[in-house]
């Protein structure tokens, strides 16, 4: 009887608990489910954009930075590029490159060029350069230690470095106004032999993404080719230039259309508006577009609206801020870097449009991998060059 009575009471416990836990899960579940943003498109093909916040992953700084930094310095050139702690950088005034080691704080004159240098390239091993077209013609290769190269004699006016080979356009006349490459696209080793020609009569910058290169040609038609020359696609056609690309989209520019940003979806082909005029900028694996929307009337704002483009094509809106333009710098950490005549640099808080200013960074001439530089080349024998973290 005893044991009996213990089981009813077991029981009528048991039941209570269970009772509680189901309350519980009512009032307060845990829940597991995962939103995925989406860009829909309206029935003018324009992205209709959302202000969202994502859960954002952890991610590795360090190895972003590091990631730009290679990007910039082997696939976009410039003046001013950096692979792990060796900077090298071009001074047009005395037609000099410098390299500048960040363990030691020390600056030294590589090589002091005979017809200027129109963007210089960086693998870490050797530095690549082209001259200005009307200075001089030709492909050149410099080591640490100075010593100058040709490697390839006909003009150029963009390259592509990979870990063992170098993508070029082989100029063929010059656009005096755009000044932009046109020609034929080819591939050669790192010492300038075994040229191949890949695609002919492109007119602008071209792209390479997971194994193809993507381009416009004279006749204003967009394609993708394989690096190695076959399966090519037309894209679109139009006056329309790839302006970047990533494993899911590419950007391009209508130039028909008041310079519309478009996003292509590589997989779906399908195609939407972000905006209108502007620019496009990529920092620390992020690319954002600064463009005017158009208004329901069919006019367009005055204002730039900032966007960043999610590696997935999903788009933010940031907001707007009339002060950018050709003078923005850099962004990271929420931060805009923007710089003028009057004021040097200067930052913007993306979060509530609020300007800011320090005497760190204002003076910084180049910005890359979380870090602003300045230099000092008043002295042309003795340059000085400070990293300021950002």
């Amino acid at each position: 009887m005893e044991e009996k009575k213990g089981n009813i009471i077991l029981g009528i416990i048991l039941a209570l608990l269970m009772i509680v836990a189901i309350v519980i899960v009512i009032k307060n579940p845990n829940r597991t489910e995962t939103t995925v943003e989406t860009t829909p498109t309206n029935i003018q093909g324009e992205a209709n954009i959302e202000n969202q916040t994502n859960n954002i992953p952890e991610i590795d700084i360090e190895e972003i930075n590091k990631t730009e930094e290679k990007e910039t310095s082997m696939q976009k050139g410039g003046t001013f590029c950096k692979i792990e702690n060796q900077v090298v950088f071009y001074e047009d005034k005395n037609q000099s490159i410098y390299l500048y080691n960040i363990n030691d704080n020390k600056t030294s004159k590589i090589a002091t060029l005979e017809h200027g240098a129109n963007k210089i390239y960086f693998d870490g091993e050797n530095i690549y350069f082209i001259p200005y077209y009307y200075r001089g013609k030709g492909i050149y290769k410099i080591d640490l230690q100075g010593n100058v190269q040709k490697i390839y004699e006909g003009a150029s006016l963009q390259l592509w470095i990979t870990e063992d080979k170098i993508y070029f356009v082989k100029q063929i006349g010059f656009d005096d106004l755009n000044q932009n490459p046109q020609g034929t696209i080819c591939v050669m080793d790192k010492d300038g032999n075994n040229i191949v020609e890949i695609a002919q009569n492109i007119k602008n910058d071209f792209f390479i993404q997971d194994e193809k290169i993507y381009y416009t040609t004279q006749d204003r038609k967009m394609y993708v080719i394989n690096k190695d020359g076959t399966n090519q696609e037309e894209l679109v056609q139009g006056r329309k230039f790839v302006i970047a690309t990533n494993e899911k989209y590419i950007l391009y520019m209508d130039y028909a259309s008041q310079e519309a940003k478009h996003i292509l979806n590589i997989e779906t082909k399908e195609d939407s508006i972000i905006g209108y005029f502007g620019q496009l900028k990529k920092f620390q694996g992020k690319t954002y577009l600064n463009v005017r929307k158009r208004l329901d009337d069919g006019s367009l704002e005055t204002d730039y609206t900032l966007f960043e483009i999610k590696e997935d094509g999903t788009v933010q809106e940031y907001g707007k801020f009339a002060d950018f333009g050709t003078d923005l710098k850099y962004i990271t950490n929420g931060k805009a870097y923007i710089s003028n005549q009057q004021e040097g640099t200067y930052t913007i808080n993306l979060e509530d449009n609020q300007k800011e200013s320090a005497e760190n960074y204002k003076e910084c001439r180049y910005f890359l991998g979380g870090y602003g530089y300045k230099i000092d080349d008043s002295n042309e024998e003795d340059i000085k060059v400070e990293r300021i973290e950002l």
